[in-house]
């Protein structure tokens, strides 16, 4: 019998200690939620805004956000609607940080197209990773390892997938128990036929059945079709009530209740001399400082001029003033309350830029682009401003203006002239099956347009005769009020309907900048896209120098004119028609409404005509805009401009003048007639116009 081996001293029984090692090691993790996990661990990398570490306390709203994404948590779906400088991106970068530390699994983070996701990867996530020591440990940076990429990075327990929300192969890749989409209302409605890409992506999550956590924190933009309004409604509806440091009632911050003062001249305008003589507060002068006439009292106006002095917020039940550096102690104080609560109902949390703190972005910043947002007369900045401040869907002005309205808003000058203040020429043109349809239009500053030219070209579209007619159409020169006479820079064809023989007119044409471009309709598509090319060899190769189709946001486009269609007062975004216009173009022009269609229990915008009704005009006022932000509407230098064509004005009356004073010179009988000077020969450069002429 073999001798008892002999102890350590100190240890009574090895059995003891095998049972202590085993209790310690099958002990589970105490329960960390997100917040606690990123005041632990989170590092801020130097390009923040503030580096260094994670700070739940700087933004406390925060807490319950993060929380209920946390493991721990039964919430299955977490919904934030928001304005800007909040930290929304900021709480699901923790959430991944977190996933990746403490409850490891597959996870997907999508962002609205696949460039800006690789983009997001390089620099908010590698900087994350490469900041915060304990993600650093998990997940490779080793430039060449296969297991961290921009679109795919590796950890123990599960992989972390970063896809394009423009992408359906991207977003159908694996199965994810985390879902993270970002900015959601960016996402497009359909993406290559397979459906909206949220949904898209939310599949992938139905798996994993109630473990299932999806994070959608994003900016909203257009009521009745954002994403993420749609979303927040379906949820509990939490608000953050913060109290006031007067009477200590919570409320939530409402843009209502900012008020701000601004500095005001009062000023004397003498009636004998003309002279602007800014006063003093409390003064009121008898006499003019300039011409020491008697002045009148009646005489001195008050004017605001819009700088901001101060910017306060009153209290909705004391109206005490509270000034933003007692918001840092409301934020502290405050609290989530929902106000549609239900079971089974996603967490949906709703936060405006004026809760954001400190230092981000100011209450003075808010109330700023608020008063240049009322200046501009279109709408857009106003729409940025209640999207990104308020945190709250835009009401498009589109509803149908009236076509007898319109045509009563005619104006004295003829078909086929430019009135002065139009420096640019741009034309579409509408392909039917029996005519070709055309409309030039005129530019000038800040977008402001007038109808130059509506032409109707009969024929057979699928024969050459049209089209050689409307060539000769893009050719012509209209007078401008200044003498001289205007060219069309840039036109747009439907590419809709006679397909190649657009193509084909557009190819012999590209170096008179004629595109052919495509509708799209597609909520939130920019009004011009990138072009892709449509000329291939018979080895399916894309020619070099072929003819490029421009997709169209018509949506977008239609949208933005019918609010320009109710700018009365001349300036920027003001459309102007002269008189002459039959009474069936003012009617094409508003023949479309935007409706509301449900589709699965979701509200669809579109834009819908009755049946009948043509279009036209409408359509052609889209392609017109479409080929002046192709001529680079938005970056024109348009005082240059307007000094070249003045010059050239100019330039024509001097040489009318000479011609006028050589008539009356006598010509030489005996004088021979001088030779014609010899043309230069062009060389023929091997381009694809050639090449396919020949």
């Amino acid at each position: 019998m073999l001798p008892a081996p002999k102890l350590p001293e100190g240890l009574q029984s090895a059995w003891l200690l095998d049972c202590e090692v085993f209790a310690e090691a099958i002990e589970p993790d105490a329960e960390l939620t997100v917040s606690q996990w990123a005041d632990a661990n989170r590092v801020l990398g130097e390009l923040s805004a503030e580096p260094g570490p994670w700070r739940t306390e700087r933004v406390p709203y925060a807490r319950e956000i993060m929380d209920a994404l946390s493991a721990s948590d039964l919430t299955q779906e977490v919904v934030l609607m928001k304005g800007t400088q909040v930290a929304g991106t900021e709480i699901g970068n923790n959430w991944i940080g977190y996933i990746v530390d403490v409850a490891p699994g597959p996870a997907m983070m999508v962002m609205p197209t696949s460039n800006t996701g690789k983009r997001s990867s390089r620099t908010r996530l590698a900087k994350m990773i490469e900041a915060t020591p304990s993600l650093r440990a998990k997940i490779s940076d080793a430039s060449r390892d296969k297991s961290n990429t921009a679109s795919l990075k590796e950890f123990p327990g599960g992989i972390l997938v970063v896809a394009g929300a423009n992408s359906a192969a991207e977003l159908k890749s694996t199965p994810v128990r985390y879902l993270f989409e970002d900015e959601l209302d960016e996402y497009p409605d359909d993406v290559d036929g397979q459906g909206p890409a949220d949904e898209l992506a939310e599949k992938r999550t139905d798996t994993y059945g109630f473990r299932r956590k999806i994070y959608k924190p994003s900016t909203p933009t257009i009521r009745g079709r954002s994403k993420i309004e749609a979303a927040y409604k379906r949820s509990d509806q939490r608000r953050y009530y913060v109290p006031c440091p007067h009477c200590r009632q919570e409320q939530v911050l409402a843009w209502g209740q900012m008020r701000w003062e601004t500095r005001r001249l009062r000023e004397l305008r003498c009636a004998g001399c003309g002279v602007i003589t800014e006063l003093a507060p409390g003064a009121s002068p008898d006499i003019c400082t300039s011409c020491q006439a008697k002045v009148e009292h009646a005489h001195i106006t008050e004017r605001d001029t819009g700088e901001l002095l101060e910017v306060w917020y009153e209290c909705a039940h004391c109206a005490g003033r509270v000034d933003e550096h007692n918001k840092t102690d409301m934020l502290a104080r405050g609290r989530w309350i929902a106000e549609a609560p239900g079971p089974g109902k996603p967490a949906g949390f709703h936060l405006s830029a004026l809760y954001s703190p400190l230092g981000w972005f100011s209450w003075t910043q808010a109330v700023k682009k608020r008063l240049e947002a009322d200046k501009e007369p279109t709408g857009e900045l106003l729409k940025v401003w209640t999207n990104t401040v308020l945190g709250e869907t835009y009401l498009e002005a589109s509803e149908q203006p009236s076509d007898l309205d319109l045509k009563n808003r005619a104006e004295e000058y003829r078909l086929g002239t430019v009135p002065m203040a139009g420096l640019m020429l741009t034309a579409s043109v509408d392909v039917q099956g029996d005519r070709l349809e055309a409309e030039v239009k005129a530019w000038g500053r800040g977008e402001e347009s007038w109808l130059v030219q509506h032409e109707v070209i009969h024929g057979d579209t699928e024969t050459p005769a049209p089209w050689d007619r409307l060539s000769e159409f893009l050719e012509l020169t209209f007078p401008h009020e200044t003498g001289s006479k205007l060219r069309i820079v840039a036109t747009a064809v439907d590419a809709g309907f006679r397909t190649q023989m657009v193509y084909d007119f557009c190819r012999r044409r590209t170096h008179r900048h004629v595109i052919p471009v495509k509708g799209q309709a597609r909520a939130g598509k920019s009004i011009l896209g990138r072009p892709t090319p449509q000329d291939v060899t018979h080895k399916g190769t894309t020619i070099k120098g072929g003819v490029q189709l421009w997709p169209v946001g018509v949506d977008t486009a239609k949208a933005r004119i019918y609010a320009r269609l109710k700018i009365t007062m001349t300036g920027p975004g003001c459309m102007h028609f002269p008189l002459g216009l039959p009474e069936d173009y003012y009617k094409g022009l508003t023949a479309e409404r935007l409706v509301t269609r449900y589709h699965k229990g979701y509200a669809r915008m579109s834009w819908e005509k009755d049946a009948g009704s043509r279009n036209e005009p409408l359509d052609l006022e889209v392609y017109a805009y479409a080929a002046a932000l192709y001529a680079g509407i938005t970056r024109v230098n348009w005082d240059k401009l307007e000094a070249t064509l003045k010059l050239t004005a100019s330039d024509l009356f001097v040489a009318a003048a000479h011609a006028g004073e050589a008539a009356k010179q006598p010509v030489a009988p005996d004088a021979p007639p001088a030779a014609p000077a010899a043309k230069p020969r062009r060389t023929r450069r091997d381009n694809f116009v050639n090449r396919w002429r020949s």
